[in-house]
């Protein structure tokens, strides 16, 4: 298998997250609207469950809003996240992979993991080079592995 070449991708706020985000908030509202229509007395129950919906919707907001932004590099053999400042060499692991969205987890010593959410933009060239560099990473990740174990191939621990 050849090495992806090298590549550095400028991250942003994803637009997919932020979709998904107000459709939950309002999946939610039209379940708490329904909630309250049911009702014969508007109670406790439901100023609550309308509190709870607006704070979860506001927390996953700010999420959105706070998430980090800055440059993922790969130069052929590590990752680096500008993010952690000195720019460390990273462990990157796909969580989801949605084709034209990509959620990862990245982490390096002595550094809070993060989560970031990869999105390809419209005209974007550099997106099929880093999907490439993240199965290439993946795939030398997953032969490592497989390398280091100590078992008989076929041996369940």
């Amino acid at each position: 298998m050849h090495r992806a070449p090298a590549v550095n991708f400028l991250v942003k706020r994803s637009r997919w997250q932020a979709w998904l985000i107000v459709s939950a908030s309002l999946l939610a509202l039209l379940a708490l609207v329904t909630f309250a229509w049911t009702q014969t007395v508007l109670d406790l129950r439901t100023g609550g469950l309308a509190l709870a919906v607006l704070a979860a919707s506001g927390v996953a907001l700010v999420g959105w809003k706070n998430s980090p932004q800055g440059s993922l590099r790969w130069d052929g053999e590590h990752w680096r996240w500008s993010g952690f400042g000195d720019n460390p060499e990273c462990r990157l692991d796909v969580l989801m992979d949605f084709q034209s969205v990509v959620v990862v987890h990245v982490t390096t010593e002595g550094r809070a993991p993060i989560s970031l959410w990869l999105e390809a933009a419209p005209g974007d060239t550099g997106w099929k080079p880093l999907r490439r560099a993240i199965v290439s990473s993946q795939a030398k990740a997953n032969s490592k592995s497989k390398t280091s174990s100590t078992g008989i191939a076929g041996e369940l621990a």
